[in-house]
């Protein structure tokens, strides 16, 4: 993804603007996000009115108090799909502050709007649809009063949790994660049931950083904790700054995950943590079983986190012969040679070689080829 420049695809006179949008929007998967936008169970925020609504000193409220003009259609993200390469579509990950309300002073809005205001600049984002769960998904409006979401705004709420995997995870959509707090935010001061655990050691943000972490390349997963203050951001420089040092882990296997979660504080864990789970292995499955190339560049990855990568690398079950075999090994030696890769399965008989060239496991080991 380059700053400040675009990719027009030769066939987007041939076919039409609508069509060349239509067609540049379902090709980088935005038809996996159709069926909850069309449905309504998930609304995405216009990033143009969450800035003008910051700027106004405003507060966000629950999605059913929300004006028409604070959302973006279906229409609007497919007309606003520009480049080859992202979707106009943004979600936000980030701490609730208080259990009733995410952001009661609209301390975090502003600090959104500021990261929001700086993608804009990019001429290829002409508009961005943000999800934003308080926002974006139906809520109680009045749970001390017990005013309630409606049956079927119940059922669109569910409907919307399980796509959250998919938004997230989605190699094509920007994830804006905000790791700390506001200015001002004391824990102590929270009332009593609060969550006030940081943001790594929450289920939901965990859950939510981790499904940015599978196949997304850096750039469309910012770390908004690392905006510097007093900053005039432009996009290059929100870039910069927000994946500076990586900030992201190697993707977590389903059972890894699952094994981390147990230690993650949740509101309503004995609900929530099961979910989580289930979504985050669907999500998993989903996008490396179409991934067709993984970009990890630019993360500040050690050995730590390269061996974290590399130790279960599935390969049977395909028809990889010998060449095949040969150029893996070159591959593996070459560059992974640091790395502790322990299992590579091939359903082949060619035994592959690394280690710094080594012939691995030797001769006498028996069981499936690992290199």
């Amino acid at each position: 993804m380059g700053c400040g420049t675009s990719k027009v695809l030769p066939s987007a006179t041939d076919l039409g603007v609508e069509k060349y949008k239509l067609r540049l929007w379902r090709k980088h998967g935005g038809g996996d996000l159709e069926p909850v936008l069309a449905s309504g169970a998930v609304a995405l925020l216009d990033a143009q009115w969450i800035i003008s609504h910051a700027e106004a000193g405003g507060v966000l409220t629950h999605r059913q108090a929300l004006p028409k003009e604070a959302f973006l259609s279906l229409a609007d993200l497919v007309e606003a799909t520009e480049h080859d390469g992202w979707l106009p579509v943004g979600a936000l990950s980030y701490p609730w502050l208080t259990k009733d309300h995410p952001d009661p002073i609209g301390a975090n809005l502003s600090r959104v709007a500021r990261a929001l205001k700086a993608l804009l600049s990019h001429p290829d984002i002409t508009r961005l649809g943000v999800f934003w769960d308080f926002g974006s998904l139906h809520q109680h409006p009045d749970p001390a009063n017990s005013v309630m979401r409606t049956e079927e705004q119940n059922a669109l709420f569910k409907q919307g949790l399980g796509c959250l995997g998919t938004l997230y995870s989605h190699p094509h959509t920007y994830v804006l994660r905000l790791t700390s707090f506001p200015d001002g935010y004391e824990a102590e001061d929270q009332a009593e049931g609060t969550n006030v655990a940081k943001y790594f050691d929450r289920g939901w943000c965990a859950t939510e950083n981790a499904w940015s972490s599978l196949t997304k390349a850096s750039a469309l997963s910012l770390d908004l904790g690392k905006m510097r203050d007093g900053e005039e951001y432009v996009y290059c420089s929100l870039i910069g700054d927000c994946t500076q040092e990586g900030g992201r882990r190697p993707p977590l296997l389903p059972s890894a995950f699952a094994a981390e979660l147990e230690s993650k504080s949740f509101t309503n864990g004995k609900d929530d943590k099961p979910l989580v789970k289930r979504l985050y292995e669907a999500a998993f499955k989903e996008q490396f079983g179409k991934a067709t190339r993984l970009n990890y560049r630019g993360l500040g990855w050690g050995d730590a986190e390269a061996a974290q990568l590399a130790e279960e690398l599935y390969l049977n079950r395909n028809e990889i012969g010998s060449e095949g075999c040969k150029a893996l090994a070159a591959a593996l030696g070459k560059e992974w040679a640091a790395l502790r890769l322990e299992e590579l399965y091939l359903a082949t008989t060619t035994r592959l070689a690394t280690r710094a060239g080594r012939r691995w496991p030797p001769p006498s080991r028996r069981g499936p080829h690992r290199a």
